[in-house]
């Protein structure tokens, strides 16, 4: 397998000025202290792209890259932009491309580019060099990961200074950097890239939900089945969503999922082809909205309306939007007691699936919005949560990865992507937890406490398991403070021995109790970075409170 990375731009000052952790997410302040390089509009052809600013970091394990584009395009398709990289920083050798000698080059409306290694030129694709570009839909900015290292006639990695221009390959398309001595940049080492924070371990005292792609009945399947399994178990949800579960029903889902669990009294539905919700809570009613399908659970006295959607795959946006319209229509119409459902006021919402959201980014924007398209045929415009705002959508990254994909699948020429989502009405949901389950990438102390293998999610289906834990909260409530509020760590969790608390808050005081309320560790004398021995504590939950100067945190952690 072969990997690299991306380079462009430059000017000395980047090489010594400090930056944030870049993760790959669709949000960009973390670029803001990143030398920003304009390019002016309407310097490359009229029938091209158009390149407005470019942006270029790094850290030890990858190249970081931010480009934006005057018009709205879909990068993975329809467009002949390419980027390419030499990675010696010597015009002599490598092919000449855009005034470098480029040795790696890839062009991202094709899917594919090259590696030059001495006379031999050899086609590449996403996986050979290590590409997670987001969004997965048509926008003005993307944001590009590149691996460091990558394999030409033996293992390479992308040191020092090199020189890497981005073009657009129609005649007279646009370059950028403009200049030869913009696109050299100087690589910054010994900067380890900080992961996102999550616990594996349900967070908060609510309910959480996996959301998953078993790929054609990969739940059933000899070589899928035992790893989905697997994860199904380690994630102990109390809410279980599946799609592509074609010919099995709901039924056979809960005795493997009783078998995993140990948990016995499991409600289910299915709708549509291949939409199932197992739950531990009672399954009060469901129905399809053009294949998809609406649930109603009663949360502890509380009605909650879950949809699981499996949205049509690829270029198909017509067909996309048409599904994304009835669903907001639908929920508009729950709302207003208009159909089967009819929603008591302040009822939680969710959508949740696969969405296959690739291509114009208006699908998404229909279902935060409530904006439908084809009002003749759906109806009216509504916002879809019951303040009148958009639906919030859940960031879970990747574990192991600072980037926020779904969607993995190193055999496929589409790269990594984000196309399972949550939708969720935050004026009664607080999400307090969120990521993929990749255990490709994680650290093999977390996949043994979780009883997992290291090619699990990957071999299992393409789509990564989303998991998200909520609490309902009462309309206009001010959530509770978490860990990341009060910018504190605790970690490893779960633990076997040792118990880190790190925080940049002032933290007054720390209290750990076991289920039975008993103080197992006290401590009111607290640094920045505190370490915890709990060798001898018993196997089980326990509570973590931290008193600082914002309030009180609670945290749960397991130990084993």
């Amino acid at each position: 397998m072969m990997k690299m990375y991306l380079v462009v731009i430059v000017v000395a000052l980047l090489n010594v000025v400090s930056h944030s952790q870049i993760l790959i997410d669709e949000s960009y302040d973390d670029w803001n202290d990143v030398v920003l390089y304009n390019d002016p509009i309407g310097d490359g052809s009229n029938f091209g792209d158009d390149f407005t600013a470019f942006q270029v970091t790094n850290d030890d394990e990858y190249l970081y890259f931010r480009i934006e584009l005057r018009d709205e395009i879909l990068l993975q398709e329809d467009n002949r932009i390419n980027i390419y990289i030499d990675t010696d920083n010597n015009a002599n050798t490598g092919t000449i491309q855009a005034g470098i000698g480029a040795e790696i080059g890839f062009e991202f409306g094709d899917r594919r580019g090259f590696i030059r290694n001495g006379n031999a030129t050899n086609t590449i694709f996403h996986n050979d060099i290590g590409i997670t570009v987001l969004p997965s839909l048509s926008s003005k900015i993307f944001e590009f990961a590149l691996s460091r290292t990558y394999f030409a006639g033996g293992t390479q990695f992308i040191d020092g200074t090199i020189a890497v221009a981005c073009k657009d390959n129609r005649s007279g398309g646009d370059i950028i950097p403009n200049s030869a001595a913009d696109r050299l940049y100087t690589l910054v080492d010994n900067n380890n890239p900080t992961l996102p924070k999550f616990d594996f371990l349900k967070v908060g005292n609510g309910f959480r939900m996996m959301t998953y792609n078993s790929l054609f009945d990969g739940l059933f399947e000899f070589g899928q089945s035992q790893q989905q399994r697997r994860m199904i178990k380690a994630m102990d949800a109390d809410i279980y969503t599946f799609v592509e579960i074609y010919d099995f029903n709901s039924g056979s889902i809960v005795d493997i999922i009783k078998d995993e669990t140990g948990y016995t009294n499991w409600d289910h539905a299915s709708e549509g082809s291949d939409t199932h919700v197992i739950s531990k809570y009672p399954i009060k009613d469901h129905t399809n909205i053009d294949g998809n399908g609406a649930y109603i659970l009663d949360y502890e006295g509380t009605d909650m309306l879950i949809i699981v959607a499996h949205l049509p795959a690829g270029s198909n946006d017509e067909s996309r939007q048409a599904e994304v319209d009835k669903i907001a229509a639908f929920i508009r119409d729950a709302k207003l007691g208009l159909n089967e459902f009819q929603l008591a006021t302040n009822a939680p919402i969710l959508i949740t699936g696969d969405m296959n959201l690739y291509g114009n980014k208006r699908q998404r924007e229909t279902l935060t919005t409530g904006d439908i398209i084809n009002n003749n045929a759906y109806g009216p415009d509504a916002s879809p949560d019951w303040d009148g705002t958009p639906l919030t959508a859940a960031l879970p990254f990747a574990s192991g990865l600072p980037q926020a994909v779904t969607w993995i699948n190193p055999n496929s020429s589409f790269f990594p992507g984000r196309l399972d989502y949550t939708f969720y009405s935050d004026h009664t949901l607080d999400l307090t937890n969120t990521f993929c389950l990749n255990t490709n990438d994680m650290e093999d102390a977390d996949l043994e406490v979780l009883g997992l293998n290291r090619n699990d999610s990957r071999s299992a289906s393409d789509h990564l398991p989303v998991i998200t834990d909520f609490e309902i909260i009462e309309p206009n409530r001010q959530r509770d403070l978490t860990l990341e509020d009060i910018n504190t760590r605790v970690f490893p969790n779960p633990t076997t021995n040792l118990l880190h608390i790190d925080s940049k808050t002032e933290i007054s005081s720390i209290i750990i109790t076991d289920v039975m309320g008993e103080v197992v560790f006290r401590s009111n004398n607290i640094s920045k970075e505190n370490t915890i021995n709990a060798t001898e504590w018993n196997s089980g939950t326990y509570l973590i409170q931290l008193i600082t100067i914002k309030g009180s945190v609670t945290e749960k952690m397991f130990k084993f």
